[in-house]
């Protein structure tokens, strides 16, 4: 299973438009809207965010974090903001627990769709994994980060 997540990667139009990156609009009320990098990690399991394409890698979320992917019209945030920009470019990535919840405004239609489908995906993907596939993919990842093959 861990190694589908690789094909999907290399393979999934969607996700490799999601590890190349896009600036998004990070919304947390009506006043603040600040652009945001986003970018899908090489791992498949984490997405890397930050002010600037090249900021610090430290601000990231796992996959496994993640429990739904929205769209914008379920949101009543990205609704109340309806008049700025079109709903079907926003979104908001569900987490679990008390985590809160990150409304995302794309530049286009086809990068939230992109977006969307691109995450559910990896949940799916991640959700239908057991324990010791979950544990085999980060070590995979940890093989490679360690070896400097990326």
């Amino acid at each position: 299973m861990a190694s589908l997540i690789q094909d999907r990667l290399t393979t999934d139009q969607d996700l490799l438009q999601m590890q190349e990156g896009t600036l998004m609009r990070k919304v947390r009320s009506k006043s603040w809207k600040k652009p945001r990098y986003f970018r899908l990690q090489n791992d498949g399991m984490t997405v890397w965010h930050a002010r600037q394409a090249r900021g610090s890698e430290k601000p990231t979320f796992s996959i496994s974090d993640v429990e739904t992917v929205r769209k914008g019209h379920d949101s009543e945030l990205l609704r109340s903001l309806a008049d700025e920009f079109p709903l079907e470019q926003g979104f908001t990535i569900v987490f679990h627990g008390r985590r809160p919840n990150l409304d995302l405004i794309a530049n286009s239609v086809k990068e939230a769709q992109n977006w969307m489908c691109g995450l559910q995906l990896l949940v799916d993907l991640v959700t239908s994994m057991d324990q010791k596939e979950r544990l085999d993919q980060y070590q995979q990842v940890g093989v490679r980060v360690g070896t400097g093959n990326h």
